[in-house]
Formats: structure tokens, sequence, C-alpha cells
């Protein structure tokens, strides 16, 4: 499976649910940009990541608003802040000398409130969720179509709506909604 039909089902759930995606989405990379954002890193990116940032280039703030704007249960920043906060990462788990922490072969792709993040292991594709303030590392998706498969899903299930005024979904109480991506899925 390719990744742009469960980009599109996610990108359609957000749509649907009252995100301004004609104003947000950026437009996708070029191979070239992606090439130079492997050498930088120095790995090569799985053909799902590379896939999903020709697709789209992560989303901008909608003017005048302080927070990013997010997809159904995470954030998506561009290609450039992926790699930068990929480094920052490496460079964390370095200083705190916890080489389980972050594998050198992850791209941190997404994000919950820049503190949980969900990076791609660039070797089989299998998508981790990491939150070191939890200690909680480990796999929740064997491929990044299955995880943009369940982002949609708990979408639909939960039938959230994007709150504008705050750039987040919320549940129909108006709760801040957190997405069941985590598995096991704790409130955090």
């Amino acid at each position: 499976m390719t990744i742009a039909e469960p980009w599109q089902v996610v990108l359609e759930a957000a749509r649907r649910r009252g995100l301004p995606l004609d104003e947000v989405l950026r437009t996708g990379v070029s191979p070239t940009k992606l090439d130079k954002a492997e050498t930088k890193l120095g790995i090569r990116f799985h053909p799902d990541v590379r896939e999903l940032y020709q697709l789209a280039n992560g989303l901008r703030r909608i003017h005048g608003h302080n927070n990013e704007p997010s997809l159904p249960g995470f954030s998506f920043p561009s290609l450039q802040k992926a790699v930068r906060q990929t480094i920052d990462l490496r460079d964390a788990a370095e200083e705190y000398e916890d080489a389980e922490a972050w594998q050198p072969l992850w791209l941190k792709v997404f994000d919950n409130n820049y503190e949980e993040i969900f990076a791609v292991d660039c070797r089989d594709g299998t998508v981790w969720y990491v939150y070191w303030e939890g200690d909680e590392i480990y796999p929740v998706g064997h491929d990044l179509a299955s995880f943009l498969d369940a982002a949609a899903i708990a979408a639909e299930r939960d039938d959230v709506h994007y709150q504008l005024d705050g750039d987040y979904f919320e549940t129909p109480n108006g709760e801040p909604w957190r997405a069941p991506l985590k598995n096991p899925w704790t409130p955090t």
C-alpha cells in the first residue's frame, strides 16, 4: 500500500471535521530537498517518508494564530523542522547517554504537543511512540500507512471537530481530544 491513500483518508477526515486544509497544508517537497535532508541527517529515508513529504510538507500556522494546527491525533511539522528536531533529539539522547532513547535511523515526523513524538524508523518504516518524561518508547504502527489509518478511524469514531480558536481537535463535549494512537493508550 502506498502512503497516498491513507494520507487522503486522514486529510478528508480532518477537512470534514473543520480543519481549513487549503489554508494550512503546505505543498510537497522535491526529491532534491529530500536528498539534502537525508545528507544532513546521514541516513536514507524510508520510501514511505519520502512519499509523505512529496505529498505534503507539513502544516503552516493560520494567520493570526499562536499555535500550529494539527491533524487528527498529531502535529505535522515541515521537513526542515523535522530534520532540526531529529538532530535535537539525537543530541539530547547522546547528552543523557541513553542510546535506547533515540535510534540513529529514526526521523521525528509527527508529535503531540511537542512532548509526545512519533518517529519513523527509516530501516523498516515502523512508527515509534516516544515520550521521555513518561519513560515510554514502543512501536505504535508497523508502517506509516497503518498509523495514518488509525488516526483517521479514531477521528471518525470519536466524532471530533476542529476548534479553530485553539488549533486543536475537540470532543463533542468540548474537551481537547487526544487520539488513541498509542498502544496501550493512556492519557498523559
